[in-house]
């Protein structure tokens, strides 16, 4: 696995050769939050209150649906599978994101870097219709409020995934670095990128709440220490070789 992290700099000069002319970091971005902002909007257009408990218990129970999801997807990101679509993921996310993305130079230079940080704009269209099959499950058992309070929240939880990650790779010295539980997880996918744990460890990017019950934490520590360690390493432990 170490030769995924040889010649970086080599790597990220010829990566960033594959980026067309026409693309903008900030067009990306604003195409991902405007389109999730539309999505809750709407949903918040037919939304009526006041909710009730059962309908509000949609919030907790996405939050944690999602922390597994994440945390199993972003293993199985890390072996190829047998699919093509498959088999691109692993290229786009083990071969690409990171070599580009280091331990040792884990912060990206310029808005163009966005390019391989953040999931192509139609990955929120996606998973906002994926969340419409539970939501209505969820309308047809309890309410149309609590659907639309799980696309709500799945939209949300897309957004933060993106804007963590976001802030995972940001420059050292960046404001955003030093906030509670971003700073969490910063570190927590800053050490994800060591060749390591890549495999193994540190698969959250939002909470570390699956890493912590699945014993994949590099941080041994209780759930609170975990969730709030920020950038300390006093409690990593690393595995051994």
């Amino acid at each position: 696995m170490s030769s995924l992290h040889s010649n970086n700099g080599a790597f990220r000069a010829e990566f960033r050769t594959t980026i067309p002319e026409s693309y903008s970091g900030i067009r990306h971005a604003a195409i991902i939050l405007g389109f999730g902002m539309l999505a809750i909007c709407l949903c918040l257009w037919f939304l009526s209150t006041p909710l009730s408990w059962t309908e509000l218990a949609m919030i907790p129970l996405v939050v944690l649906g999602w922390n597994l999801v994440e945390w199993w997807g972003h293993k199985r990101l890390h072996r190829p599978g047998k699919s093509a679509f498959s088999k691109a993921l692993y290229t786009r996310h083990t071969l690409t994101h990171h070599r580009f993305f280091t331990e040792q130079n884990g912060v990206l230079e310029n808005a163009r870097d966005l390019k391989i940080v953040f999931f192509p704009a139609f990955a929120l269209p996606v998973i906002t219709v994926l969340s419409l099959v539970p939501a209505a499950v969820a309308w047809w058992v309890i309410s149309l409020n609590a659907g639309l309070v799980f696309v709500i929240t799945s939209v949300v939880m897309y957004l933060l995934f993106e804007a963590f990650h976001l802030c995972a790779h940001l420059p050292d010295t960046h404001w955003t670095t030093r906030l509670p539980l971003i700073s969490t997880m910063r570190r927590h996918h800053l050490a994800h990128h060591d060749p390591s744990l890549m495999m193994t460890h540190n698969m959250n990017f939002t909470l570390p709440w699956a890493d912590w019950f699945f014993k994949t934490s590099d941080v041994q520590r209780g759930f609170w220490g975990t969730t709030f360690n920020g950038g300390s390493s006093q409690y990593v432990r690393r595995p051994k070789p």
